[in-house]
């Protein structure tokens, strides 16, 4: 049966701008989820705001409640959806975000996210008819349309999606503690000295990055070739670095070209200097975005770790009005402390298993990503029958 988003929801609303401007936020208080906490069907910590009980009392009308789904609602995130995160409860929503919750006798919550997952590329073709800015109004949403099955129906897809989705939050949990593992023992080695009797042994010297890793740069890929029908290869921007997206492709092959490989370290160098291990498919490395590759493949997570604070430093030290900048003079004063070949050989031994680990599982979401994507319209819109599905 048809229904309108508005006759099968309790609630469907937007947030605000808690008022006192930097006052009302706290180390530790009510979480504020904003758009970018909000991603394709995962809720991020990162970045997570915190507002005082005072502010968040005003905003009792848009508290989160337990499996309410969150829609980014403006920006370049619109259309992003997800549920929220219990762990992070009470919390309260910004203008940007809004709370769409189902009514329990008509609809799982779960399923209401996977339609809006569904109908993601609708959503952007309203938010970007006829606005300055992408936008999506409380009307749009209302007016959304639906064919609802029983909800032992929704029941039965929910589980098939959610059995996908539960593997691959599993892989994204391990590649989190793996990476805080590596971290911890990067630090315990080289900042620390632990294995060393808490001292720098006396053999090792400061040294410039290049004498462990090579820097690749991006070539200028003409952005007038560029589709997103997936002709030629992806070609991998800045933008793209955080969630690893393959967006962008092209059919150009310039001369200047390098494939980003699974398992490289990429950085971007416009904005924010983060190094990721790359886990997806080869892609074309793009203007303003680097790869830092470790001379020896086994010192790939000293490289890695060696980077990782010194891009931070100059990300916080620079100053600019727009987009601030890091570059091949910023990188060539990059200054390490080299060890010894074999503390690097056995540090390496170690954590190339982590991040070798870390890789695969990437691909292997990539892959199940994939399945969900593939499953999900025919699931949704009844192609696929799960009458029969015993659960």
């Amino acid at each position: 049966m048809r229904y309108k988003l508005s006759d099968i929801c309790s609630k469907i609303g937007s947030g605000a701008t808690p008022k006192g401007g930097k006052e009302a936020y706290c180390n530790d208080g009510i979480s504020f989820v904003r758009s970018q906490n909000v991603l394709d069907f995962f809720f991020s910590c990162n970045g997570l705001a915190h507002i005082n009980q005072e502010q968040a009392e005003k905003l009792n009308n848009v508290e989160v409640k337990p499996n309410d789904i969150l829609l980014n609602i403006t920006g370049d995130s619109v259309a992003r959806s997800c549920m929220m995160n219990p762990i992070y409860l009470p919390a309260r929503v910004n203008q940007h975000v809004a709370i769409i919750r189902g009514t329990p006798d008509k609809v799982l919550n779960s399923f209401l996210l996977y339609f809006l997952q569904w109908k993601k590329e609708y959503l952007l073709q309203l938010a970007a008819a006829g606005a300055t800015r992408n936008a999506l109004t409380k009307g749009m949403i209302e007016q959304l349309e639906i064919d609802l099955p029983t909800l032992e129906r929704q029941q039965k897809i929910v589980s098939i999606i959610d059995s996908i989705q539960a593997k691959i939050e599993l892989n994204q949990r391990i590649n989190e503690i793996l990476e805080q593992q590596a971290q911890a023992l990067y630090k315990a080695w080289f900042v620390d000295f632990e294995p060393f009797g808490g001292a720098c042994p006396e053999k090792w010297e400061k040294a410039d990055i290049y004498s462990v890793s090579r820097i690749i740069y991006g070539a200028p890929f003409s952005s007038k070739l560029f589709n997103t029908e997936k002709i030629g290869k992806p070609v991998v921007r800045i933008r793209d670095l955080k969630e690893q997206a393959l967006v962008t492709y092209t059919t150009e092959i310039h001369p200047k070209g390098h494939l980003i490989q699974a398992g490289d370290i990429v950085v971007g160098m416009d904005g924010e200097f983060r190094p990721y291990l790359w886990g997806n498919e080869e892609a074309w490395l793009n203007q303003r975005v680097c790869i830092f590759e470790s001379k020896k493949a086994i010192d790939k997570a000293f490289v890695l770790f060696s980077i990782k604070p010194l891009l931070s430093l100059i990300e916080q030290t620079q100053v600019a009005t727009t987009v601030i900048h890091i570059g091949k003079k910023d990188f060539d004063s990059f200054e390490i402390l080299l060890p010894d070949r074999r503390t690097l050989d056995n540090f390496g031994a170690i954590t190339a298993l982590m991040l070798n680990q870390i890789v695969s599982n990437r691909l292997e979401n990539k892959r199940l990503a994939e399945l969900r994507d593939t499953l999900l319209p025919k699931l949704i819109s009844g192609e696929l029958d799960v009458s029969a599905l015993d659960l």
